[in-house]
């Protein structure tokens, strides 16, 4: 009977390998045109009166930029530990995971969802491609974060990533959210709120630390734990980022004119 099944399973991934390899073929052509050379998300305009008090935010969307420069080391390592630990080694797309992914989906019989998109896919599926799920678009969205990668550094990819995501609460890109939740910029930030932060995006409404804390705690432990197993922290600072509950402010920065 294991063996039907792991028969079974073997032509299961035959079939969506050529599946996937004549939907490569209808859509690599669509894939041409893109060139990434350009990104200028909507910034937050900020005004002041003449005593340099802070009169009015006017946006679009809140979001004050950071370049790759301003983001601290240990930002970056926390996104990559919970979101795409192979991020620096892989090309836009891990192998890997689809094929792990494919396995979990097939053993559950359809029933287990498994994710495998890399950061690149993901912010490629927030930018450039419309929200359907369908076969042809997620392989639509590798081709475009394989091509990404031949055409941006990873940090570019990262710094792009990082000030156009979603972060809950009115917040776009990670500094608002740093400013906004913490009143910090961002290299004053504790561990215990970094990993609060990259915690977020994944489900901003059920993360968002002023209606949520005890969510979003758990998520960031999530967050430092993982890191702590990646051996990218030490010990002491796990302890001390476990045992820490930041002070999160309520206080919108928002104040639309």
């Amino acid at each position: 009977m294991k063996i039907l099944k792991y028969i079974f399973s073997f032509f299961t991934l035959l079939f969506i390998a050529g599946f996937i390899y004549v939907a490569y073929l209808f859509t690599s052509a669509d894939t041409e045109g893109y060139t990434f050379k350009e990104y200028k998300p909507p910034l937050t305009t900020q005004i002041y009166d003449r005593n340099g008090k802070l009169v009015a935010n006017i946006f679009e969307q809140h979001r004050f930029y950071a370049p790759y420069e301003e983001l601290p080391p240990r930002l970056i390592e926390a996104l990559v530990a919970i979101e795409d630990t192979s991020f620096f080694e892989h090309n836009g797309v891990n192998i890997d995971a689809i094929f792990r992914a494919a396995v979990k989906i097939i053993k559950s019989g359809g029933k287990t969802m498994e994710g495998a998109s890399t950061l690149t896919q993901q912010f490629i599926k927030n930018t450039e491609l419309t929200p359907e799920r369908t076969i042809t678009r997620k392989i639509r969205e590798a081709l475009l974060a394989y091509k990404m990668e031949t055409i941006l550094t990873k940090e570019q990819i990262l710094e792009r990533y990082l000030n156009f995501i979603f972060f809950g609460h009115g917040y776009y890109g990670v500094k608002t959210a740093a400013l906004g939740y913490f009143h910090k910029n961002l290299n004053e930030l504790s561990l215990k709120e970094i990993a609060m932060l990259v915690g977020m995006p994944k489900a901003p409404s059920s993360y968002d630390p002023t209606k949520h804390l005890d969510l979003s705690i758990s998520r960031a432990n999530n967050v430092i734990s993982r890191m702590y197993n990646l051996g990218w922290i030490s010990k002491a600072d796990y302890d001390t980022a476990i045992k820490e509950i930041p002070q999160v402010y309520d206080d919108t920065l928002t104040q639309n004119a």
